[in-house]
């Protein structure tokens, strides 16, 4: 009879476990269904070919995954991701040996080069290009999701996108409060099969635009080909233009030439990718912009950036950036005794895990916001958020657990506050 009750036990044990076991697996996050692919498991290994969608990667925080990139994909932050060649024609052989299962790619991808690596059971996702904010909200979830899960993924992609647009509507908020309701009006010209064309409304570039707190002069027309008339009646305070090209057909139109922001040199070259890449490129791009359009709002150093940026819309967040540019001429970096360099497009994220981060919370350490030396660990957990946070608030920066790059330069500047 004992013998009898102890199988019995061993069997319900047994069927417990083998219960926790597939619920374990079972937690909703995968498989994910794109299109017609369906993603198994989170990858481990990607390789982008396209640029916009490396541009998301980063924000995501899912750049750690890429171990390959091809050469139109130049961001700085992923650079030494080796390269796979051009993203139409990739080299094949480079991707199967990096140990990928997962390439983005863009819409242009050579057939017969997406059909080898699919052969060898790589998974080939294009994604098309987002050309409207929803598109592009769109790509973040569907980016999300594949590299994180259907839940955990997706509301990752879809946070991002927020505060993508929290960080921009900052800088048009900035543009608000010194303009007063007044309006600037701007455009955007570029050159497509050597004719000449403007940013249209809808656009996510129209989007990037009214973030400058001015108005799209090409807000109420459909048609992108430049109509000479109307851009002479909208007579827009501020031009910007793609390349070099799109310039020498500005200027070398009578109509265009005699334009009140040409003649003042009210114009500013900004690349089409600055305009169409959907993360920190976009950002830069903006604040670019915006400083060129109202220099007075440009920090005199990068801790005056960094409250600028950070500053949310209200009177009071106003008031603490301004007061700390009178404070920022006689600070100045502490990186290099970190040997660490802060370019403009760096920042951390909980789950990062690598010397950056290892840095960041020996500085913490060093003036109080980590408490424990076991702490600094190079990977951004939990404890390092609260850490961060606590700098944030000491410091009169928006509390969200994010070393942002604002974060970052305060961080690593003299003048930042040690822990109370």
């Amino acid at each position: 009879m004992k013998t009898k009750i102890i199988s019995i036990a061993l069997a319900v044990v047994t069927m417990l476990s083998a219960v926790a076991l597939f619920s374990g697996c079972s937690d909703g996050e995968y498989p994910v269904e794109v299109a017609n692919i369906t993603i198994e498991s989170q990858p481990k290994n990607i390789v982008v070919l396209d640029a916009p969608t490396a541009d998301i990667l980063i924000a995501t925080g899912y750049d750690r995954y890429i171990v390959g990139r091809s050469d139109e994909v130049d961001q700085q932050s992923i650079a030494v991701a080796p390269s796979v060649g051009s993203y139409e024609n990739p080299d094949t052989d480079k991707i199967i040996n990096s140990g990928t299962n997962l390439v983005f790619a863009g819409q242009s991808i050579n057939e017969d080069a997406k059909k080898k690596l699919q052969d060898k059971g790589i998974q080939v996702v294009t994604m098309s290009h987002g050309d409207t904010p929803k598109q592009v909200e769109t790509n973040y979830v569907t980016i999300g999701k594949i590299c994180g899960g259907t839940k955990t993924g997706a509301k990752k992609g879809e946070d991002t996108y927020n505060e993508l647009l929290d960080k921009m509507n900052n800088y048009k908020q900035q543009v608000n409060n010194r303009n007063s309701g007044i309006l600037d009006t701007v455009c955007y010209l570029y050159t497509e099969n050597d004719r000449l064309k403007m940013m249209t409304s809808g656009t996510y570039g129209d989007m990037l635009l009214g973030y400058t707190g001015a108005v799209n002069a090409a807000v109420n027309i459909s048609d992108n080909n430049v109509d000479v008339a109307t851009l002479k009646i909208a007579n827009p305070n501020f031009i910007f233009y793609a390349d070099k090209a799109t310039l020498d057909k500005i200027k070398g139109d009578t109509t265009l030439a005699s334009l009140g922001a040409v003649k003042t040199g009210k114009i500013l070259e900004v690349s089409l990718e600055e305009m169409s890449r959907p993360g920190n490129t976009a950002l830069e791009a903006l604040e670019k912009m915006v400083y060129f359009m109202y220099p007075d709002l440009k920090p005199k150093s990068a801790t005056d950036t960094t409250k600028a940026q950070d500053a949310t819309a209200s009177k009071t967040d106003a008031t603490t950036a301004t007061q700390a540019t009178t404070t920022a001429s006689d600070s100045k970096s502490v990186a290099d005794k970190y040997n660490l360099t802060i370019t403009s497009d760096l920042s951390l994220k909980l789950e990062d895990e690598n010397d950056t981060v290892k840095a960041m919370q020996l500085r913490l350490y060093n003036i109080g916001y980590i408490a424990d030396k076991d702490n600094v660990t190079g990977y951004y957990g939990e404890v390092t958020a609260e850490a961060v946070k606590k700098f944030q608030k000491n410091n009169g920066l928006k509390e969200t657990g994010t070393a942002d790059n604002a974060t970052l330069v305060l961080l690593f500047d003299s003048s930042a506050k040690k822990a109370k």
